[in-house]
């Protein structure tokens, strides 16, 4: 770029980062505010030029440094049934479920893992399995589920049911960020 060409916006927001310190939400803050227009193709391009080679833009899959895990727990005071959002992406991301494993104390509680878009009735939420032995344990999903995608639209939700006072349960799930 010669010295007459305006800087690049995108240069001037990142130019005191190494290009391995921008994360996904960096880029991501700064993609949004891109219009598309044939003066922004440069930026366009450095974007996802950049998103490569830092891991945060993939092509192929997984994107690195993304795993995470997340969880739901709740202690009964009675028998009830609790529903929580256990994962929900923000707009735009896409996440893929791993591997889960629930905790449970005493003999009659159980968790229900769904995908769904609604924590406050089960009409839209797909059932993807449901344990109740106490102890720590995979838990295993029904169905033929691989690989399982998480979007904002469709997010992880944990339906946690127990008869008896103080027991406890807890579900823990490893996701990785693809999109």
């Amino acid at each position: 770029m010669s010295d007459s060409e305006p800087d690049n916006r995108l240069f001037q927001q990142f130019d005191t980062k190494k290009v391995e310190d921008l994360s996904a939400d960096n880029l991501d803050s700064f993609r949004d505010q891109v219009y598309i227009q044939k003066s922004n193709s440069d930026l366009v391009n450095d974007l996802i030029r950049y998103g490569v080679i830092n891991n945060q833009i993939s092509f192929a899959g997984p994107m690195t440094r993304t795993a995470k895990q997340v969880s739901s727990s709740v202690t009964y005071s009675g028998a009830a049934t609790v529903t929580q959002e256990l994962f929900k992406p923000n707009p735009g991301e896409v996440w893929q479920y791993n591997q889960a494993s629930v905790r449970m104390q005493g003999g009659s509680s159980g968790i229900t893992l769904l995908l769904g878009d609604d924590t406050t009735t089960s009409t839209n939420n797909v059932m993807l399995g449901q344990e109740s032995s106490s102890g720590v344990q995979p838990f295993d999903l029904v169905g033929q589920m691989s690989p399982l995608y998480i979007t904002e639209e469709q997010y992880l939700i944990a339906q946690h049911y127990s008869l008896t006072t103080g027991e406890e349960s807890e579900v823990r799930v490893s996701v990785i960020r693809v999109r």
